[in-house]
């Protein structure tokens, strides 16, 4: 009949929005791939300078201990009278720079753990890779970043699995001719998708809260 013309068959109709959602949960994946790549690189990078920094503030925990060994040696040396000096000021003034050693290195190990005070240039002590002062990010920010990005790398990952998993649902929904069978591929094709979206929205909110 004329009224027929151009009315599409319930068939072809079923095998168009499958197609549709195919393509949509395919732009889906690319997206969410494009996060999971750009966060992923990001937290290989914050944990190799999570481990710069680890190295950093060991080292200064190791000069603290030689130092303040040296200064107590010195310091009960003096007083039991071993060393006997014609200027006591000489062996006080040593005292004096081991003490400003010592100060110094404690405010960079502070520096390292809890990253530069932005507002505060005069705490500033420990010099970034760039030997400039106040532009330490600290053990802490590194931990917590590297967390949420590790977080948000697991979430990007089960997104990937299950929509490409409700990809496959899709193609086996072309596959099939059956109507009941065609209905069931086509709802898990959707159950997977939707659920892999909204790991893929996680893996977001987790890596771009940091």
């Amino acid at each position: 009949m004329e009224g027929d013309l151009g009315v599409e068959p319930p068939a072809q109709q079923k095998e168009m929005r499958i197609a549709y959602f195919i393509a949509f949960f395919a732009a889906a994946l690319s997206f969410i791939d494009i996060g999971a790549n750009n966060y992923r690189d990001k937290e290989i990078v914050g944990v190799n300078k999570k481990m710069t920094e680890y190295s950093l503030y060991h080292s200064k925990v190791l000069k603290e201990t030689l130092i303040q060994a040296e200064r107590d040696l010195l310091y009960d040396l003096m007083r039991a009278g071993a060393i006997v000096a014609n200027d006591t000021s000489i062996i006080h003034e040593r005292l004096r720079k081991f003490d400003g050693d010592l100060n110094l290195i404690r405010s960079q190990q502070t520096e390292l753990m809890n990253g530069s005070v932005p507002d505060a240039p005069t705490q500033w002590s420990m010099p970034n890779i760039k030997n400039e002062l106040g532009g330490i990010k600290g053990l802490q920010n590194w931990e917590y970043e590297v967390e949420r990005l590790d977080l948000a790398g697991d979430k990007f990952d089960l997104a990937s699995l299950l929509l490409e998993l409700s990809l496959v649902m899709g193609a086996m929904g072309f596959i099939v001719r059956f109507s009941q069978a065609r209905n069931l591929f086509r709802w898990l094709m959707i159950g997977f998708g939707a659920i892999g979206i909204g790991f893929g929205v996680m893996g977001y909110y987790y890596a771009m809260g940091i």
